[in-house]
């Protein structure tokens, strides 16, 4: 059967719109050989100030480059809780052991919309202000936040390619948790004089489109350069 020729023009211009739509999500991968992406927290109590810190930080992220608002944008943050150091070894166990590593390895935020942007469209190397709305689960405890971020997409081709490979998504974000809203056990005299129910979490990452020959061979520049990989 022949199309009229001004439904195969609609039909063509509808095809075209949702392959540039289906072009303009990019996904990304979170896991760096070389441990450069950071999770951090602090908690400022009246005697004490500690900071944890960890580079086992892992994600995936979909980004709509045309609609950063749109359904496309996508992601997950997941951080190995058993890996957060301290400064004091004997105090990491006991922040493990309060963050409920020992049953729950991980923390986990999972994207569920983006609420708000600076701008729709993302433009290369210009950073994008949102508010991202999404699940952070933390000591088997699921509540719903809302996280400022800052998303700048970085095509491959400048200087920084030649010691990384593929087109990057930089993300940095800074917020505040309650560790009461989470179970974590501040009880004692003593403790709460150490551990404040605030903890200020500070995250940088940068995720990479690289192919997995391009990944595997990073990863083995890790290896020859550090001795070993992050993982």
């Amino acid at each position: 059967m022949t199309l009229p020729r001004g439904l195969t023009v609609v039909v063509v211009l509808l095809s075209a719109a949702v392959t540039a739509r289906a072009q303009a999500v990019r996904e990304f991968t979170i896991d760096d050989a070389w441990g450069r992406d950071l999770v951090q927290f602090r908690t400022s109590a009246p005697l004490e100030e500690i900071v944890g810190t960890t580079n086992e930080l892992t994600g995936l992220v979909r980004l709509d480059l045309a609609a950063v608002r749109g359904a496309g944008t996508q992601a997950t943050f997941v951080v190995d809780l058993t890996t957060i150091k301290t400064g004091i070894e004997m105090r990491d166990g006991a922040v493990h052991k309060a963050l409920g590593a020992p049953a729950n390895k991980t923390a986990t935020f999972k994207l569920v919309r983006v609420k708000t942007a600076s701008a729709d469209a993302v433009s290369p190397d210009t950073p994008v202000q949102i508010v991202a709305e999404g699940s952070f689960e933390l000591h088997g405890i699921t509540k719903t936040l809302e996280v400022p971020a800052t998303i700048t997409y970085v095509p491959k081709g400048g200087p920084f390619s030649k010691m990384r490979p593929g087109n990057f998504v930089r993300i940095t974000s800074a917020f505040d948790i309650r560790l009461s809203d989470f179970k974590v056990d501040r009880t004692g005299p003593v403790l709460v004089l150490q551990v404040a129910d605030t903890a200020h979490i500070t995250l940088s990452a940068l995720a990479s489109d690289a192919t997995r020959e391009e990944a595997e061979a990073y990863r083995q520049n890790a290896i020859k350069y550090m001795g070993k990989a992050r993982r």
